[in-house]
């Protein structure tokens, strides 16, 4: 079994001794700290197969209650405050409004369509809360993965945000799943424009601003992505999955992002080979 499995597995004593990269620190952190929230012990939500990833043990207890389910994910309402103690930090949220929940709930539920279901099963992805006003420490983020097997995602983003958080997240899951670890990840830092450097993680680029395309920084699809090789990943894909036209443009005269997409392809096809074509990445890869 992969090393999903040996994270949530570490004894809260022994997570002290473990020394992961600064980059990956918040996926293995929220992962094994999650306040609680248990992964293997939890009951099948009502309407889950039998292969789907449990939810966490105690989700009810923050408020996490499911409203359905898509490609075997659970949707989940965040219908009171919660905080929750993470490592680098609590993170909090309030309930959407129902009609801001159900227009959210609707984009999840059509995005997350368009993967493979035993894609999202193999990667371990339980559920997906649509909260608001989400936030780390009093910081607003648009979404955190791997709490116990929960994407957190804030409903009132404008869609294509929402969208683009989404899929990074997604991939967030599968980076984790495919090796056990996000980074360091020599192969994918080997394309980079010679001397370049990333910079200390997400966290130091958060704001809308950010994620915005970016044609002044080739082979980078944002900002963001210049933030660590775990977000380089994370948004190469969430654009190559939700801005494709954007991508298609771009890798036809920068060489960098266009050796990034096809890794992309790879990786992928190497753990789900339906999953490319699902999501269009294999229409931009060059062969």
């Amino acid at each position: 079994m992969r090393a999903w499995y040996a994270i949530v597995r570490v004894p809260f004593a022994k997570i002290a001794t473990l020394r992961p990269s600064r980059p990956a620190l918040f996926v293995i952190a929220t992962l094994a700290l999650a306040g609680g929230l248990g992964v293997l012990t939890a009951p099948k939500a009502q309407g889950a197969a039998d292969d789907d990833p449990p939810l966490p043990s105690d989700a009810a207890s923050f408020g996490f209650v499911v409203r359905g389910h898509a490609g075997g994910v659970a949707l989940l309402e965040s219908t009171r405050p919660f905080r929750i103690a993470l490592a680098n930090g609590p993170v909090h949220g309030i309930p959407p409004s129902g009609e801001r929940f159900a227009v959210a709930s609707a984009t999840v539920a059509r995005e997350l369509g368009r993967y493979p279901a035993s894609f999202l099963r193999t990667v371990r992805l339980a559920g997906v809360v649509v909260t608001e006003d989400l936030a780390e420490n009093e910081t607003p983020i648009p979404s955190l993965p791997n709490v116990g097997g929960l994407l957190l995602i804030d409903g009132s983003s404008v869609e294509s945000d929402l969208v683009r958080s989404l899929h990074h997240e997604v991939f967030h899951f599968f980076d984790l799943f495919d090796d056990g670890r996000v980074s360091p990840d020599p192969a994918w830092d080997a394309m980079n424009p010679d001397g370049f450097i990333y910079g200390s993680g997400g966290r130091t680029l958060r704001g809308p601003w950010a994620g915005r395309p970016a044609n002044d920084l080739p082979g980078f699809v944002s900002a963001y992505a210049t933030s660590g090789t775990e977000e380089d990943k994370a948004d190469t894909f969430a654009f190559a999955v939700a801005r494709a036209p954007i991508v298609k443009a771009r890798i036809a005269t920068d060489g960098v992002l266009r050796a990034k997409v096809g890794e992309l392809d790879r990786r992928l096809a190497a753990v789900d080979p339906e999953c490319p074509r699902r999501l269009g990445i294999d229409q931009l890869v060059v062969r």
